[in-house]
């Protein structure tokens, strides 16, 4: 192995060589990354559950057509997003439910029902607003504010140029700023505030 490489390089060689388990460690190493990043580009579990899945299916069939083990991150990233567009295209012509479970706020220890419905509600309204922009903006806002990639990373993994990444961030940043402040308003006619 090289010196200089990470243990996502190291893992990647090893499962090009065919070691099932470097796969397995590599797997458990992303699955809470990408389950994150699909439940957010959605905002429902069984969906995230299905994009972890299948992303890791082309992962492990694709493996081989990685050339640079050190653009794993990217191209892992890349994979879940194409995962998360298919995945939301045969989603459209199913009505899914989500489940009330899945709305229901952690319980944290010291906290007040008033803290844990706070916390819920901030979560619940930035959930909705990421749905209500667009999705290559929401795809980077995803990446970047939620899953720590840098431009650089982002720009591989959607195929864009960073400077596009970096205009999609602004008008979704922007795009959800306004909504927010949009609902806000509305909330406070409706309650007379």
């Amino acid at each position: 192995m090289f010196a200089n490489e990470t243990p996502d390089e190291n893992l990647v060689r090893q499962v090009k060589a065919g070691n099932e388990e470097a796969f397995a460690r590599l797997m458990n190493r992303w699955h809470g990354r990408i389950y994150n990043y699909a439940f957010r580009y959605s905002n429902r579990k069984v969906f995230a559950q299905e994009v972890v899945q299948q992303t890791f299916i082309q992962v492990y069939q694709k493996i081989d057509q990685l050339e640079d083990v050190r653009r794993f991150l990217p191209w892992l990233y890349r994979i879940a997003a194409n995962c998360c567009h298919s995945e939301g295209r045969s989603n459209r012509n199913r009505n899914a439910l989500v489940s009330v479970v899945e709305e229901l706020p952690e319980v944290i220890a010291d906290s007040t029902p008033g803290d844990l419905y706070e916390k819920a509600e901030r979560k619940s309204v930035v959930r909705a607003v990421l749905q209500e922009i667009p999705e290559n903006q929401r795809e980077v806002i995803i990446l970047k504010e939620y899953e720590g990639l840098k431009f650089r990373e982002i720009a591989a993994a959607l195929g864009e140029s960073e400077n596009t990444v970096k205009s999609r961030l602004y008008y979704g940043l922007e795009a959800m700023r306004k909504q927010i402040i949009k609902r806000k308003l509305k909330e406070e006619l409706y309650h007379g505030s």
